[in-house]
């Protein structure tokens, strides 16, 4: 369940349900704390598991890459010392470092002028508080909504929260105009007062901002939005990019992560070594024409905002890229027919059918 309401008056604008019973081939959405995913994501990544041929990851700790010849897959470490790959990935984020040995060019990776704060807060507390319990409850019935976003037309502010850690934790972000002063040392968790939250959230219901106060003076933190050029090719010799340093993109529609799973799926299904007599320049050649695609179509819907399709320039922009189905104009964010576009894709699939044509011509 998604509900999207007005910041003044708490007013609803938008309820989306995505239960069995919507009528929907999928209708599960998974919302998980960052620390969690990553937690469980390298734990299956250095565990040996069943069923899964060969060694588990061997995750090498302060190897600083400074540089990086992508033709020859040389990697240069900070202590001088070279070592050659027959596959180099780099997936440094959104101030990759290494982007511009990839590009051949200065990164374009700039400031988009907008900010996020990201706070935690407990549902039991939310749920002491009988206004903040009944926004977390469908009001027609007694689901359980998924997603509650309130939106500020007037300031441009964008608060959406979500239940994580089995519901027991709810978290916040909030999509504002940058502050003057705030995160000028640019670090990826600048510490913000609730009082400057405050301030900037002066047009919301009291109901709401009770929720600044159920977080901890020194739990607040704040970073800048960036945005990038897309990418032509994620691919150079021996180097594929991924992830935020191929296509940062605005927290918007939720789709970073998406996006990140689905190239795990890409490099599963390509990558599989197991009786493939599959080079490695098409192998990457492949990557290459799958992902490019989905990624710069995420990245771009999300960086133009919750109104993607009505800012013009966008849809011909996307075009460039990708000549998939996109969803009707008049599509409200997750709504089924943007889900179907977003989230819908099977990435396994797509990778197969790709191997198959590729090997048929």
């Amino acid at each position: 369940m998604l509900l999207r309401y007005e910041a003044k008056n708490l007013s609803l604008l938008q309820k989306e349900y995505y239960g069995p019973d919507s009528g929907a081939e999928w209708s599960r959405f998974w919302s998980v704390h960052r620390v969690d995913l990553h937690s469980g994501l390298r734990g299956l990544a250095t565990q040996t598991q069943d069923n899964t041929p060969g060694p588990p990851a061997d995750i090498r700790l302060g190897q600083e890459v400074t540089g990086i010849d992508c033709e020859a897959g040389t990697v240069k470490l900070k202590d001088g010392r070279l070592e050659q790959y027959d596959l180099v990935i780099i997936a440094d984020g959104a101030h990759s470092r290494l982007i511009e040995d990839f590009t051949g060019n200065p990164s374009t990776v700039h400031r988009t002028g907008r900010s996020i704060y990201r706070w935690l807060v407990s549902m039991d507390e939310v749920n002491a508080d009988p206004v903040l319990q009944n926004l977390y409850t469908d009001p027609q019935g007694s689901r359980k909504s998924g997603f509650v976003a309130w939106v500020d037309q007037e300031t441009r502010i964008l608060w959406v929260s979500y239940k994580c850690r089995g519901g027991k934790v709810l978290n916040n972000a909030v999509v504002h105009d940058t502050q003057t002063g705030e995160g000028e040392e640019d670090l990826w968790q600048s510490p913000v007062s609730r009082e400057q939250i405050l301030k900037v959230l002066c047009n919301f219901h009291p109901s709401v901002l009770n929720m600044v106060s159920m977080t901890a003076e020194d739990g607040i933190k704040a970073h800048h939005l960036y945005k990038r050029l897309p990418l032509q090719s994620f691919v150079r010799g021996k180097t594929l990019v991924m992830g935020d340093a191929a296509h940062v993109m605005m927290p918007i529609h939720a789709a970073g992560a998406s996006v990140a799973i689905e190239t795990a799926a890409t490099l599963e299904t390509l990558f599989d070594l197991s009786g493939s007599t599959w080079t490695m320049e098409s192998r990457l050649e492949m990557f290459d024409k799958l992902r490019v695609p989905r990624c710069n179509l995420a990245m771009l819907s999300s960086n133009a905002g919750p109104e993607w399709l009505h800012v013009p320039g966008v849809e011909d922009e996307i075009r460039k890229y990708y000549s998939g189905p996109l969803p009707p104009a008049g599509a409200m964010p997750y709504s089924s027919a943007f889900r179907d576009v977003l989230f819908k894709h099977d990435e396994y699939r797509a990778a197969r059918e790709c191997m198959d044509k590729t090997a048929k011509n």
